[in-house]
């Protein structure tokens, strides 16, 4: 879990450098006077980052951790084979969030003084399809469906116990994608010439994910916990 969290450490670096670069070009490029008009670069490949929440539905995560909904943030790296009129997306999604809460008496009594801590790193490899029909389309709807898999570590504070784990299932999503290019265009044009980004967009994306299953043995299990629930996701998505 360590080395995948150091990879999304870097990966946050270079989607950040890309939003910095997104906002630093027209900056630079202020002073010129009038902009070329010229078709934009193709689509090959996008990037997002995004904030939001995971409301989980199992009633013994939610009784040992109270609030089974929490602050969720979420990378997305994709690749773009089709984009016109249709536009297609093969997406993969790591996602980060944290549930603290007290340990519970086997006998039900309630919860004890011991601290505990729940982790998730949900990822995700999603087809999504949206539909931009228009040039310069303001608004662009989209949907899709993922496989989905979600790694899993609970432990006691200080130097108690620890569990690790994963489950996997699938996801269904929707969401709108607001573009942004057309509250400045001159400025989205030049960032297109010169850094390749084609379009930015703010998203708002719903997904339901139903992640329950495990393999033991050979054989697919249900036992144990369910990380099946509903997100609601805001964030920045960049194409180029």
């Amino acid at each position: 879990m360590m080395h995948i969290v150091r990879g999304l450490r870097g990966f946050v670096a270079i989607t950040l450098a890309g939003f910095l670069t997104a906002s630093s070009l027209p900056a630079q490029a202020a002073s010129t006077d009038t902009v070329t008009a010229q078709e934009e670069s193709p689509k090959w490949f996008s990037s997002s980052l995004g904030f939001g929440s995971l409301w989980l539905e199992d009633p013994d995560i939610a009784a040992v951790y109270e609030d089974n909904g929490k602050f969720m943030s979420k990378l997305t790296m994709g690749f773009i084979p089709w984009s016109r009129y249709i536009h297609v997306e093969i997406d993969m999604g790591l996602g980060f969030l944290q549930f603290p809460g007290k340990a519970q008496f086997a006998d039900g009594s309630g919860a004890s003084a011991d601290s505990m801590m729940l982790t998730l790193l949900p990822l995700s490899i999603d087809l999504l399809i949206g539909i931009d029909i228009a040039h310069e389309q303001p608004v662009v709807p989209y949907g899709g469906i993922g496989l989905a898999w979600t790694l899993w570590r609970e432990n006691e504070s200080g130097d108690g116990e620890k569990w690790y784990g994963d489950r996997m299932g699938w996801s269904g999503f929707f969401g709108l994608g607001f573009l942004l290019d057309r509250l400045e265009p001159d400025r989205a044009a030049r960032v297109d010439a010169k850094a390749g980004i084609n379009d930015s967009y703010l998203t708002v994306e719903g997904r339901y994910s139903t992640v329950d299953r495990q393999l033991q043995d050979g054989e697919w299990s249900r036992d144990g916990l369910s990380f099946s629930g509903w997100s609601l996701i805001a964030g920045v998505k960049l194409a180029y």
